[in-house]
Parts: structure tokens; C-alpha cells; sequence
């Protein structure tokens, strides 16, 4: 797919295809960033007369608003902040031109992969929400989620080192997450 978009002069970031994740993730990456995701609202606009809410909460669903700016994007990216020190993406076109470059060479893949778990795991709750009914999970099972992805994606690396960063990554957002919420919990009480 990669090489029939390249030799039909169509420009494709490199970044997407250079990382070690499954294909499908990549192009569910791609399409993502060309912002043709099956949203409600992109469905709208192929005269679908469904429900156009967002699956979460009652705000209209769209690309911006369910990675970005939703109840559960927001609180993954602000984890992310919080663990790394990394200011949260303004829009799909900020995480994927600033956002994931801002850890310099060594560090953007690294960056790329875990953007890749954040936006897989939400799309994925989501669509479990819309297609089977589920109701909505906590938000910490959703950074869960997003964190075992990293592990599994873990294995698919060239270099002990990003298979290890990868993987610190992931223990290290869980770790301060539980942490955060039990101190918040141990305040209310």
C-alpha cells in the first residue's frame, strides 16, 4: 500500500509507516490523521441518520472531539502530560506534525507508538460502546488498555532498548496513574 501511494506521487508521512506496530494500526493511523475515520459526524455526511452524539458523553462526535477533546482523551492526555512533562495535542494535525516530534530524534517513535495506543484504545471503547452495547469503562481501565497495547506492540521492536522503553513507558503511566488516584481517593475520604 505504502509504495502504490508513493509511486502515485501522493506524499505519505513517513513517521506512520516507519514504526514497529501492526499494519492495521497504521493505516487506522493514516486514515486518522487524513481525518476519514467513521466518525458520527463524517458518517452524517454519507446521509447516515443516525444518532451523531458522541458514544461517551452527549456532545456531537467527531474526530477532534473524540481524540482530543472527550472526557476520556482528555484525561489519557493528560496523564501523559502529567507522567512526561508533555503539553496535550490541540488537534489531530498538532499530534501528529508536533506533538509525537517533541522528544527529538531518539524519542519520536517512541512517542508515534504511544500515540498509537491512546487513539487505538479509545476508538476501540468506543466502538465497543456503539456496536455491543457496552456501557462506558472507567478511566483507568481505558489507560489500561492503552498500556497493554505498548506491552504487546513491545515485542514487535527491532532494539532491546525501545523494546525496554516501551514497556517503562507503560509501567511508568499505570504506576503514576494508581498512584494519583489513590492519593486522590485517600483526600476525599
Amino acid at each position: 500500500m505504502y509504495a502504490a501511494l508513493v509511486n502515485s506521487g501522493i506524499r505519505v508521512s513517513h513517521d506512520i509507516w516507519q514504526i514497529k506496530i501492526p499494519t492495521r494500526l497504521k493505516i487506522f493511523l493514516w486514515y486518522l490523521k487524513k481525518g476519514v475515520i467513521l466518525t458520527k459526524d463524517n458518517l452524517a455526511r454519507r446521509n447516515w441518520n443516525g444518532d451523531t452524539r458522541c458514544s461517551f458523553y452527549h456532545s456531537p462526535e467527531s474526530i477532534q472531539h473524540l481524540f482530543l477533546d472527550c472526557f476520556y482523551a482528555k484525561f489519557l492526555w493528560r496523564a501523559v502530560h502529567l507522567m512526561f512533562a508533555i503539553s496535550p495535542p490541540k488537534s489531530i494535525d498538532d499530534l501528529f506534525n508536533r506533538w509525537s516530534k517533541t522528544g527529538g530524534n531518539k524519542h519520536n517513535s517512541l512517542l508515534l507508538t504511544t500515540t498509537s495506543a491512546l487513539c487505538w484504545v479509545v476508538w476501540m471503547t468506543r466502538n465497543k460502546i456503539v456496536f455491543d452495547k457496552c456501557k462506558p469503562k472507567f478511566f483507568l481501565q481505558v489507560l489500561f488498555r492503552g498500556t497493554h497495547w505498548l506491552r504487546q506492540w513491545a515485542r514487535l521492536q527491532r532494539c532491546d532498548v525501545q523494546r525496554d522503553q516501551l514497556i517503562l513507558v507503560g509501567q511508568h503511566l499505570e504506576t503514576s496513574a494508581l498512584h494519583f488516584f489513590c492519593f486522590q481517593w485517600m483526600v476525599v475520604k
